[in-house]
């Protein structure tokens, strides 16, 4: 084989055998998703926590999840002057690249929704579809919210179900844990109810 030929099939293993870029994908912004998730609000509040050292033991402690933010940035959403519930922005990593979500929680901490921002990978965004996102549904820091357990899997999107999953349980545990009792301090969210 000549030189050209040994660069030629240098050049073709290199294509083959790297992985292929990340295709990112930009579904919604945050506030497109706020909107989603709590169509009935007329005023969204977004904020800014950041953990104490001691917040952040707390939240990695309960959920099980190690703490990748150093605080959270989420909106309240308000109808009527009243707080009705929160969007709290996420992000975990796939296989590879980073995926934005967002979850949206009741008052008492039950998810509403979960939304997909923006998606990396080029394989896994079936993490997007409504039915696997729908598992999440009525899930609290009380929940589970583990994969293969009570959140099922989908075929071939392993890492990012799981990772996604996880970051589900952080939130929950997050507003249970430093959000809420920051409000409830604020005199914006009534005490809950013993559990």
């Amino acid at each position: 084989m000549t030189r050209n030929t040994h660069l030629t099939w240098l050049a073709l293993a290199v294509v083959l055998l790297c992985p292929l870029p990340a295709q990112a994908m930009r579904y919604l912004t945050p506030m497109q998703a706020q909107k989603l998730c709590f169509p009935e609000a007329d005023k969204f509040e977004w904020q800014q926590r950041k953990f104490t050292a001691g917040e952040a033991a707390q939240i990695q402690k309960a959920s099980g999840v190690v703490l990748k933010l150093p605080g959270a940035w989420y909106a309240l959403a308000m109808k009527d002057g009243q707080v009705i519930g929160a969007v709290i922005v996420d992000c975990v990593k796939g296989k590879h690249e980073a995926i934005d979500f967002v979850v949206a929680l009741d008052t008492a901490g039950k998810v509403r929704c979960i939304e997909i921002l923006e998606y990396r990978e080029s394989i896994g965004d079936e993490v997007r579809r409504a039915g696997w996102r729908k598992q999440f549904q009525a899930k609290d820091s009380r929940s589970k919210i583990k994969l293969h357990d009570d959140i099922a899997n989908i075929t071939g999107a392993t890492i990012s179900c799981r990772n996604v999953t996880e970051g589900v349980r952080r939130v929950c545990h997050t507003w249970q844990l430093v959000l809420r009792p920051a409000l409830v301090s604020a005199k914006r969210l009534p005490k809950l109810a013993a559990r």
